[in-house]
């Protein structure tokens, strides 16, 4: 299972281009947690989203429960990471 699912990024994505920004200004990285014995079916990790132009990055926790796609819109829409 990995980190960041297909739809994550698709919704990623979608809010990018409707907001008139370059899918390819932005750049995301995940980074998988190393398993604990207790949840080694869960797979947890971080995301950092790097915005090319400005040099800007905000690291978010992902993987199983979390919301990382939410957080980083709420950084968006609050213009965290600039204009267009």
């Amino acid at each position: 299972m990995p980190l960041i699912h297909d739809s994550e990024m698709d919704d990623f994505d979608a809010a990018i281009l409707q907001a008139g920004f370059h899918v390819d200004d932005f750049h995301v990285v995940d980074l998988e947690d190393e398993p604990t014995a207790k949840e080694q079916h869960r797979i947890t990790g971080t995301v950092t989203v790097h915005r090319v132009s400005t040099d800007h990055a905000i690291t978010y926790r992902a993987g199983h429960g979390s919301t990382w796609v939410v957080d980083f819109l709420a950084d968006f829409y609050a213009g965290e990471y600039g204009k267009p």
